[in-house]
């Protein structure tokens, strides 16, 4: 993995997004930027995906 000039924050809105969540995180480690932080706000989801 590369590295970044700056750090890099990333939040995740989620509402029952089970079948896209595992996505979006693989798609986030699959960048050359190292250094991040993810957060997911999620919203009393009901699928499981909280």
């Amino acid at each position: 993995m590369g590295t970044c000039e700056q750090d890099i924050n990333i939040v995740i809105p989620n509402y029952n997004g089970k079948d896209f969540l595992r996505t979006c995180l693989a798609s986030i480690q699959g960048q050359t930027c190292s250094s991040y932080q993810v957060t997911v706000v999620d919203n009393g989801s009901a699928d499981g995906s909280a």
